[in-house]
């Protein structure tokens, strides 16, 4: 009866301290993010703010129930995401996810909130039938509600957004920026890439107080000024401005190549742009090459008729410096036609670069860019094998002017040893909103000593080396029907995942097996 008391006692025990780890368990949230770079953990400037919030902030997350694969992904990263900002708040960030009867009515409330629903392919009873679908976020707190779309392929900037979200209920100043864009370049820019543009003047509008200037009067003297591309001469007193505001020590992150799309009623072709604005660069020792750099590391396409998929080096794949912040975290920037960035020989200036193509380059030159040849020849053994080209530069050190006097009563400087310029050699390269957008932003800040927002843009999560697309990169794959091999490597990915466990234990158990006869013989 002793010994059966005991017994019992001791599994009694078992059970309690079983409970109690479970109990201890949902208490405590205990976990380590041993990801490269901790992009799973919220950053340090992210668990300052949303401690520091003045408020209380609540989110209403809007999710269907059904969702097809890249939307459940993005709504998993997201209850991670929220988690984390909840459980690190300290009582003043809280978030729930909607509920309601049927999909019709989280449809329309969700509309009612300013997220608007997508149209989605799912599988049902075997059949793939199209419907609405939502998945979107309202944050609401000191009398104010929010929005927030939510597209598949945003998970790494997700906490970039929400904080840019957060900042508005605690009504922080934004930075100053003073922005230039020649009218005639934006007109070319709104008729080739009219959303991407809009897309960019608005992140722009999320991170900074825009003040515009034209630069035909003297613009107010902010420490920071982004210059977006010309295609044509700028007005004398327009470069005298730009010239003045560089000896004064401003700053400038400057978006500006050789080459445009011309289009008439015959085609279109692809040009050198001719501006004034060479001369003033040249004048300070900066030059961009009259030419498109080539990269046999570039974007695929189907060309016309070619067929079947082609490599278009003129959309080379750009890698930043290791050494800046500003570029780290970003493994896939595209160029659309870029050129060139050096510094003039004799030039004083100190020239570091900042986004560079691959050892297996080329050059393109004008005036008139044969971009059917690049691609005709890009496969050509020989054609791509030169050393890496530099696209963006920083440029710092002593400025003299472009001019001799005054053109206006304004007091004139003849020179500055604090101007600095940053120049992306590629106009279009901000309207990539991703990591285009994301380096020059970077760059913006980089001047403003923005640090934790650098941080946060670059927060990106990098593609396992088992992604089809990052393997067929890694191993030069280049197939001609790319999306069949794809699918091909995937099921070898998941035959591999499903047979890779069960063969080692295979061995494992051959080892041991093997072991225990050795000791026996042994014996």
């Amino acid at each position: 009866m002793a010994q059966r008391s005991q017994i019992f006692s001791s599994y009694l025990l078992r059970v309690a301290i079983a409970v109690m780890v479970l109990l201890v368990g949902g208490l405590l949230y205990l976990r380590q993010d041993v990801s490269r770079d901790r992009v799973y953990s919220l950053s340090k400037h992210s668990r300052t703010t949303v401690r520091a919030l003045k408020d209380k902030v609540l989110v209403k997350v809007f999710a269907s129930r059904q969702l097809p694969p890249e939307f459940s992904n993005l709504n998993r990263a997201l209850k991670d995401l929220l988690e984390e900002f909840q459980r690190n708040s300290r009582g003043k960030f809280r978030y729930e996810y909607a509920r309601f009867a049927t999909n019709e009515e989280l449809l329309s409330q969700a509309s009612a909130s300013g997220i608007q629903p997508y149209v989605a392919h799912i599988q049902e009873n075997d059949e793939l039938v199209s419907k609405e679908i939502v998945l979107g976020l309202v944050l609401e707190g000191a009398g104010k509600s929010q929005p927030m779309v939510l597209i598949p392929g945003m998970e790494s900037r997700m906490e970039y957004q929400i904080m840019k979200e957060l900042n508005k209920f605690d009504a922080r100043p934004l930075p100053d920026l003073t922005i230039f864009a020649d009218s005639l370049g934006l007109m070319y820019q709104y008729v080739n890439n009219h959303n991407e543009l809009r897309t960019f003047i608005y992140e722009l509008s999320q991170n900074y107080n825009i003040i515009y200037t034209d630069l035909k009067t003297a613009p107010r003297f902010t420490p920071v000024m982004l210059c977006l591309g010309v295609v044509s001469d700028l007005q004398r007193i327009q470069l005298y401005h730009l010239d003045q505001y560089l000896m004064q020590g401003g700053q400038v992150v400057m978006t500006q190549d050789r080459a445009y799309v011309y289009s008439n009623n015959y085609g279109t072709a692809v040009v050198e742009t001719e501006s004034n604005l060479f001369k003033l660069l040249d004048h300070y020792g900066i030059h961009i090459h009259n030419n498109l750099a080539l990269d046999r590391e570039c974007e695929i396409r189907k060309g016309a008729g070619l067929g079947t998929q082609a490599p278009y080096p003129f959309i080379p794949m750009i890698r930043g410096n290791p050494k800046l912040d500003y570029t780290r975290g970003f493994d896939s920037i595209y160029h659309f036609l870029a050129s060139e960035v050096t510094l003039l020989p004799g030039a004083k200036l100190k020239y570091s670069p900042v986004l560079q193509t691959s050892d297996h380059s080329n050059r393109l030159l004008g005036p008139v860019f044969q971009v059917e040849e690049s691609i005709n020849r890009g496969l050509e053994p020989g054609y791509l094998n030169q050393p890496p080209i530099t696209v963006a530069a920083d440029f710092s050190g002593q400025f003299n002017s472009f001019f001799t006097e005054a053109l206006t009563d304004s007091t004139f400087h003849a020179s500055s040893d604090k101007a600095r310029v940053i120049l992306f050699g590629d106009s279009e390269l901000p309207l990539d909103f991703g990591a285009g957008a994301y380096v020059v932003l970077n760059a913006v800040d980089h001047l403003l000593g923005r640090k934790e927002a650098i941080e946060l843009r670059s927060r990106n999560l990098r593609p396992s080396l088992l992604s089809t697309g990052v393997f067929m990169e890694r191993f030069k794959i280049n197939p001609s029907d790319p999306d069949r091999t794809s699918a091909m490597l995937k099921t070898w990915f998941k035959l591999g995942a499903i047979l890779g466990p069960l063969a080692l234990l295979l061995l494992i158990g051959a080892g041991v097996a093997i072991h225990r006869k050795v000791r026996k013989v042994e014996a």
